[in-house]
């Protein structure tokens, strides 16, 4: 009964603590997150107040503050820490005005709560707002124990009845059964039984206690019988036995096997795992090794044009240039050994591929080395990209050719093949089914064991150094993995090699594949929008553009792209990088540009593709790339094929014109203009700036108002083209300080707030809502300075 008691007591006493500290949080936080909420409407509604140091109607605010009795004080500061504005209840509660705070929050005591909250404007800390209300708490906790009382004095009352009620009916009972079954254990007698006297729980318990005696009787019977059973299992047991010895000298035979067969599995998938980490590695620094290369690349042709003229310097970059593509076929051979590649995969019969590979191979190989083909009939396709395909079997035949030192045969098979559940059990990482066998062997030295298991590791060779890279064979065993397929090397020292490459069966028709790499190279007059954030590189994109004629854009980024897309200039091909920092990745910009300009043609290009558009290592359909590095006659070439698909449209506009909307007539030609930009935003500045010397102005920008004051201090500027919202100075102060000073300048605002930016501005000026394309902001520039009219 005294564990009862206790047990309730404690449990009421520690359920009564939780909830009271409960409840004391949960008020606290409730009366804090009130007054806070106070706090931030009147932060909200002063900030005008401080804007236009309206006194008056700050103190109107605060006065709202009596609807609340418990606020008993609210002040309104300034950015310097002193008091704009003050309400209290009383003079003695009016000197309790905290100093101005670091941050929005609160604070609370025994006794009060304040709550602080900072009043911001563009990011920068104008003001605050400080309220202080009673905290009645004391009052609470004491209703609070109150009722805690009660409860536990009712609470501890009926425990005690039902504890004695409880003890009466149980403990009876019990002694009782606890009799019989003293008087069970001493006879041995599982015959006795309990007479059963309710049909409470104490009936169920004798109940259950002659039912535990009528099966322990039952249970003894059974283990006598168990006994002679068990007698008569042992001599069986012991002849078995006998079988298990004859048994055991066969079964370890089967135990080494299948020990053998683990090992060799698990050999195989620790250099698979190898492979893929080397993979992962090859594949990062060749990401930034073909931007660096692009760079290279680009301005050493660029350079071979302008140096034409001058021998001594073509043979230097010539051999530079030469270096370059090394560094170009060495980065994708790393890509390709990582898997990275941009395959474009369509359906071959890969005896087409070689019977085009024909002189390729005799002139790469020389006369000495015999070279036969073997087709079988019937021939599958398989779904494999044609060109990287020539590059693995070219470098494998270049490879035997070194192997049989320049002197020997190469035979080429091609075959229909099956791979069953059997061969795959010891190639974990190829599926059963049907491929297209290729089979490249030579009559060269072989290699040792200890090469087999390295030989697809990149940069692994036994070839004197200078003559080979280790590339070759790690290539061609990333490119058949990333094409699902499946590559065994088998080789002995003095027998030759042959590699065996298995490529999945595909059911699709046979596709003719066109090869324009050696098409004219020509440049054009379309517009070209590039965008790179590598600045280095996107420099000389837009240079080697440049030179082929085409008219060009440049952006950071997918953002800054897409302003000069939703512009309304006219841009026949977007040039982006795939990887590119900031919100807008660039398969949503692509999207985004097609909904504006629905003939616009995308090409991607990159380093290393990740998978914004290669999935499954392969190109998402109808994707257009080209991988870096790449040189002129590749980019030409790759640009002219992109834009032949593009319907035929009017001829591009000179430089000097404006697209789109806007015309220019022989009778009503723009002046050029002289033209300040204030913009604080990179993107919006550089666009703007584009924008407005298409349209044939002269233009400087600048960040802040500041630096405008300086520049104007010592330039004449026909217009003024500034944001109404900058750090500092704001646009509209800048204008009135122009104003005042004399400054014969017309004025353009450009702001996101539409025509009610335009209600405190007290000085003549234009406005230029954004967003804005070309056409609204000649219209704007038409306005303020009309355009001459001819009189021819």
């Amino acid at each position: 009964m005294l564990a009862v008691l206790a047990t309730t007591c404690a449990a009421l006493l520690v359920s009564a603590l939780a909830m009271l500290t409960l409840d004391v949080r949960n008020y606290q936080t409730a009366w804090a997150n009130d007054l806070m909420a106070q706090s931030d409407i009147l932060a909200k509604v002063s900030l005008p107040a401080l804007e236009f140091n309206d006194l008056k109607v700050a103190r109107e605010n605060l006065e709202q503050m009596k609807a609340r009795p418990r606020i008993f004080a609210a002040a309104i500061y300034l950015p310097d820490g002193s008091v704009f504005a003050s309400y209290s209840k009383n003079a003695q509660r009016a000197a309790e005005f905290p100093k101005f705070p670091a941050a929005s929050g609160y604070t609370t005591d025994l006794g009060r709560v304040s709550a602080f909250s900072t009043i911001v404007r563009n990011g920068e800390i104008v003001g605050a707002v400080y309220l202080g209300a009673d905290y009645p708490l004391a009052q609470q906790v004491k209703r609070y124990l109150t009722v805690l009382v009660l409860v536990m004095a009712v609470s501890l009352f009926i425990a005690l009845l039902v504890s004695t009620r409880l003890q009466a009916a149980i403990t009876k009972p019990i002694l009782a059964v606890t009799e019989a079954a003293n008087q069970v254990i001493s006879r041995r007698d599982f015959s006795m039984r309990v007479k059963k006297s309710t049909d409470d729980e104490i009936g169920i318990l004798v109940d259950a206690f002659n039912s535990m005696l009528t099966e322990v009787g039952e249970r003894a019977k059974v283990i006598e019988e168990s006994n002679v059973a068990l007698q008569r299992e042992m001599k069986e047991r012991r002849d078995a036995e006998e079988a298990l010895k004859q048994l055991n000298n066969t079964l370890e035979d089967r135990i080494r096997e299948r020990t053998a067969e683990l090992e060799r599995a698990h050999a195989q998938l620790r250099q698979s795992q190898k492979l893929e980490a080397v993979g992962q590695l090859t594949g990062g620094v060749a990401h930034d090794f073909n931007n660096v290369l692009q760079v290279i690349t680009g301005n050493l042709q660029l350079l071979q044009m302008t140096l034409a003229g001058n021998p001594d310097a073509q043979k230097r970059l010539e051999t530079a240039t030469f270096a370059a593509d090394r560094g170009a076929k060495l980065s994708s051979q790393l890509l390709a050994f990582a898997r990275r590649q941009p395959l474009q995969p369509v359906a071959s019969n890969l005896a087409g591929v070689l019977r085009g590979m024909d002189d390729l191979l005799r002139r790469a190989l020389g006369e000495s080395v015999q070279i036969e083909t073997v087709v079988a009939g019937g021939l599958w396709t398989t779904l494999v990209d044609p060109n990287q395909l020539e590059n693995v079997i070219l470098n494998l035949a270049i490879n035997a050719r070194d192997a049989m030192k320049g002197d020997g045969k190469l035979t080429l098979e091609l075959g229909n093949a099956m791979l069953d559940d059997h061969y795959v059990l010891s190639e974990p990482d190829v599926v059963p089914g049907q491929y297209v066998l290729l089979a490249i062997s030579d009559t060269g030295t072989g290699m040792p064991p200890e090469v087999i298991a390295r030989a697809f590791e990149p940069f692994f060779t036994t070839k004197r150094e200078g003559e080979g890279t280790g590339l070759g064979l790690s290539m061609a065993y990333g490119f058949v993995k990333q094409s699902n397929g499946h590559i065994r090397l088998y080789s002995e020292v003095g027998s030759g090699t042959t590699i065996r490459i298995y490529l999945p069966r595909s059911m699709q028709p046979e596709v003719e594949v066109n090869n324009s790499r050696g098409g004219q190279v020509a440049g054009g007059t379309e517009t070209i929008l590039v965008v790179e954030d590598d600045t280095i590189v996107q420099a000389t994109v837009v240079d080697m553009l440049s030179q082929l004629g085409y008219r060009v854009l440049k952006a950071s980024d997918g953002q800054s792209a897409l302003h000069i897309l939703q512009s309304g200039i006219p841009i026949d091909l977007l040039f982006t990088d795939v990887v590119m920092p900031g919100p807008v990745r660039s398969p949503d910009l692509a999207r985004q540009a097609k909904q504006i300009f629905p003939e616009i043609e995308v090409l991607f290009t990159s380093g290393y593709t990740q998978n914004a558009i290669v999935h499954g290592g392969r190109l998402d359909p109808g994707v257009e790339l080209i991988s870096k590095p790449y040189r002129r006659e590749d980019l030409a070439r790759k640009i002219r094929q992109v834009l032949s698909r593009k319907q035929p449209a009017a001829a591009p506009m000179p430089l000097t014109s404006a697209p789109g909307p806007v015309t220019n007539s022989a009778s009503a030609a723009p002046a050029p203009l002289h033209i300040l930009i204030v913009e604080d935003h990179d993107d919006a500045r550089l666009m703007l700036s584009e924008l407005l010397t298409i349209l044939g102005h002269q233009v400087e920008s600048v960040s802040s108002a500041e630096e405008a004051l300086k520049i104007l201090a010592t330039t004449s500027f026909d217009v003024l083209l500034t944001d109404l919202m900058l750090p500092g100075m704001s646009g509209l102060d800048l204008a009135r300080k122009l104003v005042r000073d004399g400054v014969d300048i017309e004025i353009v605002f450009s702001t996101g707030y539409g025509s009610l930016a335009t209600d405190n501005i007290d000085i003549k000026a234009a406005l230029l809502p954004k967003p804005f394309n070309l056409a609204a902001l000649q219209k704007v520039l038409e306005e303020i300075h009309p355009p001459r009219t001819s009189t021819a």
